[in-house]
């Protein structure tokens, strides 16, 4: 028999149970256990068209607001203004549903039952979000390095969010053990017995994504900062037992499992076996997925022949040379990637031209009727391009740029440094 809970025990779990099961139901960019089992996405429809009606009503008719705030589209962004207001939501959801069970359910002792199913969707959407972001890094997906236009680009132009980004894609070791750490923290909360390790090792590495995201504004504060949440709940019981150890170095009492229990020996099968497969399946995906993301962006890439960095030596318009370096108009750098053309003027402005090479012709067809450019390649440093875009005539000579030598690509490890190389 489960020793009693005291009273504000019992209200803080309804509370907290509450808002849990609300925020790890499906919703826009949160990873959730439900989306992970296959067949199953269809089935948050319902919940998501719910949230999609409630929230942008509370924008309008509580807050008083309009135009984009109130409205769902594609960001990349986890603070949007409908974002805190579902936040919002939840927690006042969560503080009627708990006023409401501790009426309606006052005499309960305890609620351990509850307290376990709750943990196990917490640590399962804990460790499944953990996969999600961590495969991204173990696999640099999420960060890349630098590209051409972020290697031309004054420092002082890069956002906070940008600094760290390109921080994080100039060294990928770096950015790969931060994804392994994820990853072994969502390891960790698969087995009930390893859920407390796996909550400290998650709560150091999200420590560490939430302390970035607060200090370079990215915009997933508020997603990081539940998920840090999340790890404080799952560790929170053994609390008491890692001080003993840990601070006050004495014997703790054993630990308490805290699992799931079937009485009849079928049902405790059918768990394990279904524990086997949504586990191995949610592996095997996230594997699978990132496999595909790496053959994508780094073995299956098949870049056009003038593929690269390029100085600008010589620049016309509309048949007029322009040497003067205060001209706004002239171009100073000049990149080829697979999806177009960007260049970088000498006052430092940069206008991205997209399109498709066509490799046989030499020509470049410019996005919704801009233009088009033909290459000639008169040697291998350099690239001559002349075509219309926008109506102009424009005409250019580029020396290639080897951004291998770049100091950012080439400075390299070094186990043994005499003085500090800070450049």
């Amino acid at each position: 028999m489960a020793p009693p809970w005291s009273l504000p025990k019992r209200i803080l779990f309804r509370f907290v149970c509450s808002y849990f099961v609300l925020y790890c139901m499906p919703g826009d960019g949160r990873v959730n256990v439900l989306s992970a089992i296959p067949g199953a996405a269809t089935l948050a429809k319902p919940w998501s068209q719910l949230m999609h009606a409630i929230c942008p009503w509370i924008a309008f008719h509580i807050f008083h607001l309009s135009g984009k705030p109130t409205t769902y589209f594609l960001t990349g962004s986890g603070d949007t203004t409908l974002a805190w207001i579902e936040n919002g939501f939840f927690l006042v959801a969560a503080l009627v549903a708990s006023v409401v069970w501790s009426i309606l359910d006052r005499k309960r002792p305890n609620y351990r039952a509850a307290h376990n199913w709750c943990r196990l969707l917490v640590r399962y959407t804990l460790a499944l979000t953990l996969f999600a972001y961590g495969f991204a890094k173990v696999v640099p997906l999420q960060f890349q390095p630098p590209r051409f236009l972020q290697l031309t680009q004054p420092y002082g132009d890069f956002s906070p969010m940008g600094v760290l980004w390109n921080f994080m894609g100039a060294s990928l070791p770096y950015t790969m053990l931060a994804g392994c750490a994820e990853v072994l923290g969502g390891l960790l909360l698969l087995f009930r017995r390893t859920t407390t390790l796996g909550a400290l090792v998650s709560f150091c590495a999200l420590a560490n994504v939430v302390a970035l995201n607060f200090c370079y504004d990215v915009p997933v504060k508020l997603y990081s900062t539940n998920l840090l949440l999340m790890c404080i709940f799952l560790a929170a019981p053994d609390l008491r037992r890692l001080v003993d150890v840990l601070v006050l170095n004495r014997d703790a009492a054993p630990a308490d499992p805290m699992a799931v229990r079937f009485e009849r020996r079928g049902m405790r099968i059918a768990a394990t076996v279904l524990w086997v497969l949504f586990a191995g399946w949610a592996l095997t995906s996230e594997i699978i997925e990132s496999r595909a993301g790496y053959r994508q962006y780094y073995v299956d890439v098949k870049h056009p022949p003038v593929y690269g960095l390029y100085d600008v030596e010589a620049f016309r318009l509309n048949g007029t040379s322009l040497e003067n370096a205060a001209d706004p108009a002239r171009w100073r750098k000049a990149w080829f990637i697979d999806s177009g053309l960007g260049v970088r003027t000498m006052t430092d402005q940069v206008t991205t031209f997209p399109g498709k090479f066509n490799v046989v012709k030499g020509v470049l067809a410019m996005d919704e009727g801009v233009g088009s450019l033909t290459w000639t390649v008169p040697d291998s440093e350099h690239v001559a391009v002349e075509g219309k875009i926008a109506g102009d005539s424009v005409y250019a000579r580029l020396r290639r740029i080897d951004t291998s030598k770049m100091l950012l690509n080439s400075r390299g490890f070094h186990w043994i440094n005499e003085t500090p190389y800070n450049r």
